[in-house]
């Protein structure tokens, strides 16, 4: 009886453990930078407020798979640095490591909804040099590469008189 109470005992504990941890500003923000920095827009959603979710959505829908694919084998590294929480508003400031990355300090936007913290980029946002959340712009357009092109005979055809 002792070891069943002390089995129930220990899986209690390790429920509260588990569920205590990874939902503060920074957390959710890494997050969200992890998910937005390899192409995972599904996943960045869970960690955003719905308007940054729709925006992500856009994105998602215009970027090509391999561009995606790129992402995941180019993605940098997230350096949560400090974060600041007044009521339901925090802001995160972090830097993204890796080939490419400046040592540029970058910051993200996050509110508390329905007691979570959710990423927000509101237009303002969108509009400035190096936006909060990474999210990369929309895939430039490409070129066509099903191009078709017509045989060009040998031999030349004289007129017809």
């Amino acid at each position: 009886m002792k070891k069943i109470i002390a089995v129930f005992a220990f899986l209690a504990l390790a429920m509260v453990v588990s569920c205590s941890g990874g939902n503060g500003p920074e957390d959710v923000a890494k997050k969200f930078l992890d998910a937005t920095n390899t192409g995972e827009f599904g996943e960045a959603k869970k960690y955003a407020d719905e308007k940054t979710g729709q925006m992500l959505g856009m994105v998602e829908g215009m970027m090509p798979p391999d561009k995606k694919a790129e992402m995941k084998k180019k993605a940098p590294t997230v350096e949560i640095i400090s974060s600041e929480e007044q009521d339901s508003i925090a802001t995160v400031k972090y830097k993204l490591k890796g080939e490419g990355q400046g040592d540029e300090e970058k910051t993200l936007s996050l509110k508390k909804e329905k007691g979570d913290w959710k990423v927000t980029i509101n237009k303002e946002d969108k509009n400035k040099e190096g936006a909060p959340g990474a999210v990369p712009p929309p895939p430039a357009p490409t070129e066509a590469t099903d191009t078709i092109t017509a045989p060009v005979a040998d031999t030349a055809v004289a007129p017809a008189q």
